[in-house]
């Protein structure tokens, strides 16, 4: 049943946190474009959910790109729009607008800029502000890599188009972000090279903490690509992530109705559609820790609630922060009975192994991942 019911394979032994990103080039110093951040950080919780296809280029909410050369002052009061801050608690970066649909709104950003947060906070252009969750992020071990998905509910802001063509050098490209806490700045540069086979924009437009996940965009008001770092002790040596690479991350997302992917760096998280029994038990709400096969621990909100099954057997009903669930049933001879459903309404059912330690219960699924959930002393089956 791979990931599907949030539990990966590994030692019994575990252990809370997640394993920090890091980028290097040709052994060079790099300076993300991040905000810096007070030493306080929240919990890491990777929850990717099904979402509809978010590729702004395909979608027929996405605004065309300009005809012919516009001025900084055009590029920026048509893109601002489509332009967000993004606050963590112990960050700041910026996103930009990729897809409207099913009342929601898409952004793209940096995995870095949202770190180990489940939800961040928008502020738009006209002061206006937002939740959003983090739905989607690429691993960032490597700049490519660099990549993260929030989701809002409503229509807001402007999608800006991912620019269809490979960038070239002497290009002409704008920033538009949050340098060092400044919202909403414009810088302007060009295209200095291509670098790793095109997927990463050197440019000399000016890159600072707060720039992340920023659009870096052409003189047609296309996105070129997504600002993401810069070398430090060094003057214009700035890099994005180009539009190709952003473009082929959210085409890795599942389209509406289709059965989920798991894209290489990315974990998909189920939805199931559980029964709620009238007799619900209070509840309890707690940090599962969830480890994906091969991956680090993380701490995950989440709250475990005691159902009765339909047989009259008991099971376990798991809620995690972003409102995927699974279900448990445990047995006497350490079996356990796991039940999921995908985004679009398939239910899958494993059967795995449970563990009781110290503090909580430590279930493994047949798909080698593994969870554990606090507190949690299961009434047996």
């Amino acid at each position: 049943m791979r990931s599907t019911s949030r539990i990966k394979r590994a030692a019994w032994g575990l252990t809370a946190g997640a394993a920090g990103l890091a980028l290097t080039l040709s052994g060079c110093g790099l300076v993300r474009a991040t905000a810096e951040a007070p030493s306080a950080r929240a919990a890491a919780a990777t929850l990717p959910a099904p979402v509809a296809r978010a590729d702004a280029a395909d979608s027929d909410a996405a605004s065309a790109c300009a005809t012919g050369r516009q001025s900084a002052e055009e590029v920026f009061r048509s893109a601002r729009e489509g332009v967000a801050v993004v606050s963590t608690g112990s960050g700041m970066g910026s996103a930009f607008v990729v897809a409207q649909q099913n009342g929601l709104t898409y952004l793209a950003t940096n995995a870095h800029v949202v770190d180990g947060s489940e939800v961040v906070q928008l502020k738009w252009v006209d002061g206006s502000s937002d939740r959003a969750r983090v739905v989607a992020r690429g691993s960032g071990e490597e700049p490519t890599s660099d990549l993260a998905l929030l989701a809002v509910e409503g229509t807001r802001g402007k999608v800006l188009r991912l620019r269809d063509q490979a960038s070239a050098v002497g290009q002409e490209v704008f920033v538009i972000g949050a340098p060092k806490g400044l919202e909403f700045s414009l810088s302007r540069g060009v295209v200095s090279s291509l670098r790793g086979n095109e997927q990463i924009l050197q440019i000399d437009a000016a890159v600072n903490p707060g720039n992340s996940g920023g659009p870096v965009l052409d003189a047609g008001q296309c996105v070129a690509g997504i600002a993401t770092f810069k070398f430090g002790d060094s003057e214009g040596l700035n890099f994005a992530v180009s539009s190709q690479v952003v473009r082929e991350f959210l085409a890795q997302l599942p389209a509406a109705g289709q059965p989920a992917a798991e894209p290489p760096g990315q974990r998909q998280a189920r939805r199931p559609q559980l029964p709620q029994p009238p007799d619900l038990k209070p509840s309890q709400d707690g940090l599962c820790l969830f480890r994906a096969a091969g991956g680090s621990d993380e701490q995950i909100p989440c709250r475990i609630s005691r159902v009765r099954g339909r047989s009259g057997g008991t099971l376990y009903d798991l809620a995690w922060a972003d409102g995927s669930r699974n279900a448990y049933a445990f047995f006497a001879d350490g079996r356990v009975a796991i039940r999921a459903e995908d985004g679009s309404g398939q239910t899958q059912e494993d059967e795995g192994s449970f563990r009781r330690l110290q503090g909580g219960v430590a279930v493994l699924s047949s798909g080698n991942s593994l969870a554990f959930i606090p507190g949690l002393d299961p009434v047996l089956n």
